[in-house]
């Protein structure tokens, strides 16, 4: 599993040196607010498009080729993102980008492989730490090579940077990745496209617990994506921090994710379950937007973002234990693949209009229509819990 962790940390240590600096690059080229969150909206449609296909892909050839192919697609990606000059160019190297960053289920799945039971919820956990790890170093180091202004930021540099990583990782995988997937446990229906049709996506939404987890999925993350789309432009108009600054408040949060993924998950969800832990974060989460929308400084910043961690930190492995947990046998990845693809359709969707909110409403107006998209979530967690009871009952049965 250590391997898992490392070539999960070092890939999502060049997306997380990109992230944050992500709409210094937007404005590099001359687009605007509005045009920025729709260039992260068609990162979010790649992940959606690939997150099924490289999931089910994943289910048939093991996982250890599918972390080669997209991480080394990803380096790509990062060169076109650095050499990118007008807003088309930028756009179609956050497509491709997208479609290699889908691969976020095959590393749940394969951690999903070699566990069981109560176990499964801390190795989820320990991913989506090794995930955590990446956003602490890789925001410090994209904050340190962008310096205070943009306008002399060598962002080629930085982009080249990500891409090295990227395809260091890549040689981790072929040295040093055990397959988890082995061929005796693949699945043994005929090769076809048929899964990951829409149609075929749709079975997973008309299983119980399954169903209601990918739709809690795509509302929490809808409302999180308007918060995450807009908040540099916030912190930049509002507060007045500069590219590097914003890169380190990326890292505080990383570190305040990777303690909580890294050390609490285990214990909280072996004490109270997956379904309260994940309720609990959905809950944390709110209460950070609110005071998100109250911050007047630097401090008040800072309190909100780590409410907004913590919830997110209980939230990711939480919900992705519980999706394993009544996904079909066989097709673990294909199931997890729909549950996040799920989530990258919220996405998708609300930052194609969080800028022109931003723009239009004022800098937090964003945040209070992300309080309102995740107030259903408290209903669907609910119904989640009470299916889950009645598959439990008849199971025992």
């Amino acid at each position: 599993m250590f391997v898992l962790y490392l070539v999960v940390f070092i890939g999502l240590t060049g997306v997380g040196i990109i992230i944050p600096l992500f709409p210094f690059f937007g404005e590099q080229v001359g687009a605007s607010p509005a045009e920025i969150t729709m260039l992260m909206a068609v990162f979010a449609l790649g992940q959606f498009v690939a997150a099924p296909f490289w999931g089910w892909w994943s289910d048939r050839v093991g996982r250890k080729p599918i972390f080669i192919i997209t991480l080394a697609g990803s380096a790509v990606a990062y060169l076109m993102l650095g050499m990118a000059e007008t807003v088309p160019a930028l756009l179609f190297s956050r497509l491709v980008g997208g479609l290699m960053a889908g691969n976020i289920p095959v590393a749940f799945a394969a951690a999903s492989d070699v566990t069981s039971g109560k176990d499964r919820s801390m190795i989820m956990g320990r991913v989506g730490a090794a995930f955590s790890l990446g956003f602490i170093f890789g925001p410090a180091i994209g904050g340190l090579l962008a310096g205070p202004n943009p306008q002399a930021t060598n962002f080629l540099l930085i982009a080249m940077l990500a891409a090295g990583l990227c395809l260091f990782a890549v040689l981790v995988t072929i040295v040093s990745f055990r397959e988890t997937h082995p061929k005796e446990k693949r699945s043994a229906k005929p090769v076809s496209l048929r899964l990951i049709s829409l149609k075929g996506a749709g079975r997973y939404l008309t299983l119980p617990v399954l169903g209601v987890l990918i739709g809690l999925n795509f509302m929490f993350v809808a409302g999180a994506s308007m918060m995450d789309s807009t908040f540099a432009l916030y912190a930049f108009k509002e507060h007045g921090f500069g590219p590097n600054d914003i890169g380190f408040l990326f890292t505080y949060m990383g570190i305040v994710m990777a303690i909580v993924q890294g050390g609490t998950i285990g214990p909280l969800t072996r004490r109270f379950g997956d379904a309260q832990v994940l309720r609990a974060g959905l809950f944390i989460y709110t209460i950070g937007l609110g005071l998100m929308v109250v911050a007047t400084g630097l401090y008040s910043v800072l309190l909100s973002l780590t409410f907004l961690t913590i919830g997110n930190a209980l939230f990711v492995p939480a919900s992705s234990s519980l999706a394993s947990q009544h996904a079909p046998g066989s097709e673990q990845g294909a199931a997890l693949g729909v549950f996040q693809a799920a989530g990258n359709l919220g996405r998708v969707l609300t930052p194609a209009f969080s800028g022109v909110i931003f723009a239009s409403y004022g800098t937090t107006a964003a945040f209070i229509v992300a309080i309102a998209l995740l107030l259903p979530t408290f209903f669907l967690i609910r119904l989640a819990i009470m299916q889950g009871k009645v598959v439990s009952a008849e199971t025992s049965s």
